[in-house]
């Protein structure tokens, strides 16, 4: 090579560098330009144009899993109406992809809200949402109220928890302990673990428990708690939880039996009672009940101008307390998706959610009653994936031409299908069953695989539950049903099955692996007892009090002066330590003074009665 050839080259090397360094940052400011230009969001909670929310609303924002969108490179800017500032703390959460929005104060009433995110760099708006909250904010005693009024509904009115017994029935001083009664009616090698229950009391004298039952009808654990519980369970992180009425919340119990934590639903919702799951991550997801008052004319003929309706929130909770996801049947749902519900109604409920669980692939399947409808949703976005059965239904039912209707208990299974227990309110006639189906989302069938009746039928009209247990087992919890629990094998074989006593019920009733006995078991009498019937004298009904230290049969009968038999109450059953009551109807019997005789352990203990009329 000449000189020439080298100093050609050399003069070319310097422009060639120049344009590298240039060409370097036009990449770099277009790539700044795309990330700007390119909506991220993949989520927000309200969504935009969202109506009836919350004053008390977080915004949230979510990005896609692809974004490395950062904090720190963006803003905030929320204003009401009349460009109102609306100051709050703006933050990001453990995952890395979602942004909240916490405002210092609540919004106004029928307030139009615009939030922006905004590129602190370029000052370009990333995302912007707008949303309006309700018109009128209900009463707190009036929500309270049309929430009970559905509670009652559904699980009973129940009773007093701290009633008092009176102190003339003996070893029942200070309120007493009546728990609830267990009768096992059949056993025959059912699966491993225990029974997690927590009783509705819509009796006038059995206390509200939360118990952990053995295969034998022994008790592992029992607590008398101060107002009734649903849904005890066991989490895949080893917790236990069960809602308390009194609180409104959900309360976990580690393995000593002690109280660690509690869990409710945020954004000033208040927390439903019908389910709670602890995710793999440690997430929670919780749902809630959120009343609105609408104006039902314009949707209906007949409606009510102010209408109560009740509609429904999905929430998901990370371990800081913060709702990270948020789901609202307002946006997704129409009123008169309701199955066959009385929409002219002051107060509706037309959505009435009672589970959840989590498919395969991460996204959220609902049980919604009042539409009879299983609903999936994707968990990133919110947006609707699949309507399963009701008035939306998008699936081919196949080996099931009766459907199901006013369903609880969601679940998918380790096979791959899905179970849940259908109350049936609407087969014709009616009776509930536990069901299973096969989902084809490509094909759009549901295919029924399984299910058990009862022979004869038992009919639910609330309540219930059903899961497949490891071993191929499932188990049915009948809700308001004289029987209380089932068992099956996988050849629908009843193994196991007990009931309450009357007017006791539970809201759901699991099989756990789960064998931890705690240091003592409270409550549990020293001694055999057969105290004093109450009221006594009585007319036409007493309630017969009686307790058991070790796990016995009983036999209760009623005699007259003569020694003469004349009923039988409890006939040699088995009954765990506790204390116990047993009404008595004395039905035709003429005024005069009746023997009443406890048998059990080989011991006989009897006391008299007076009846007056």
């Amino acid at each position: 090579m000449t000189k020439y050839s080298k100093a050609f080259y050399a003069g070319l090397m310097f422009p060639i560098s120049r344009m590298g360094i240039l060409l370097t940052a036009l990449f770099l400011f277009t790539n700044h330009n795309s990330a700007d230009s390119k909506d991220v969001i993949i989520y927000s909670s309200p969504i935009d144009n969202a109506e009836l929310v919350n004053v008390m609303e977080n915004i949230i924002f979510k990005t896609d899993k692809n974004s490395d969108l950062s904090i720190e490179q963006m803003t905030i800017s929320v204003k009401g109406n009349d460009g109102r500032i609306i100051s709050g703390k703006f933050f990001e959460v453990g995952d890395g992809r979602t942004f909240i929005f916490d405002p210092h104060e609540k919004y106004h009433t029928g307030e139009n809200i615009t939030a922006e995110l905004i590129f602190i760099s370029t000052g370009k708006v990333l995302h912007s949402l707008n949303f309006r909250t309700s018109e009128k904010i209900i009463d707190k005693k009036v929500r309270d109220r049309i929430i009970k009024d559905l509670r009652d509904e559904e699980f009973g009115t129940g009773v007093n928890p701290n009633r008092i017994i009176p102190e003339s029935i003996g070893g029942y001083n200070n309120g007493g302990i009546i728990k609830p009664q267990v009768t096992i009616t059949k056993n025959n090698n059912p699966s491993d673990g225990t029974i997690f229950f927590a009783n509705i009391a819509n009796d006038t004298v059995t206390s509200p428990f939360i118990m952990i039952m053995k295969n034998n009808g022994e008790m592992l654990f029992q607590r008398q708690m101060p107002e009734t519980c649903y849904d005890f369970k066991v989490h895949i992180n080893g917790l236990m939880t069960y809602f308390q009425n009194i609180a409104e919340k959900f309360y976990a119990m580690d393995s000593t039996y002690t109280v660690v934590d509690s869990f409710a639903t945020g954004n000033g919702y208040l927390t439903d009672l019908h389910d709670i799951l602890i995710k793999d991550d440690g997430n929670i997801l919780l749902m809630s009940y959120d009343v609105q008052i609408i104006d039902m004319s314009l949707i209906v003929p007949g409606g009510s101008k102010n209408a109560n309706v009740t509609g429904l929130i999905i929430q998901e909770i990370d371990q800081s307390d913060n709702v990270i996801f948020q789901w609202r049947s307002w946006d997704h749902f129409e009123i008169t998706d309701a199955d066959s519900v009385n929409l002219s109604l002051n107060n509706v409920d037309y959505c009435h959610g009672n589970a959840f669980d989590v498919d395969d692939d991460g996204h959220y399947v609902i049980s919604s009653r009042n539409m009879s409808e299983i609903t999936k949703i994707n968990s990133e976005t919110g947006a609707i994936i699949w309507r399963l059965g009701g008035k939306n239904n998008q699936f081919t039912f196949i080996n099931d031409p009766i459907e199901f209707s006013y369903q609880h208990a969601i679940h998918k299974t380790e096979a791959g299908t899905f179970t849940l227990f259908d109350n049936g309110n609407f087969h014709s006639p009616k009776f509930s069953r536990s069901v299973e189906y096969r989902i084809d989302e490509t094909a759009m069938t549901a295919e029924k695989v399984w299910e058990y009746r009862n022979v004869p039928s038992i009919y639910t009209f609330a309540m219930g539950y059903t899961e497949r247990l490891e071993n191929g087992n499932t188990t049915v919890s009948w809700g308001f049903a004289n029987t209380a629990y089932t068992e099956v094998n996988s050849s629908n074989e009843v193994v196991f099955e007990f009931n309450f006593s009357p007017a006791n019920f539970s809201y759901r009733i699991f099989r756990e692996n789960w064998n931890v006995s705690p240091e003592f078991i409270p409550n549990i009498p020293d001694e055999f007892a057969l105290t004093l019937n109450y009221p006594n004298p009585f007319n036409g009904r007493t309630n017969i009090y009686y307790n058991i230290n070790t796990g016995s049969n009983v036999t209760i009968k009623v005699y007259d002066i003569l020694g003469k038999e004349l009923k039988t109450l409890i006939n040699n059953e088995f009954r765990s330590p506790g204390k116990y009551v047993t009404p008595f109807d004395s039905g035709d019997l003429a005024s005069g003074v009746y023997i009443y005789q406890l048998l059990t352990g080989g011991e006989i203990y009897t006391h008299k009665m007076v009846l007056t009329k």
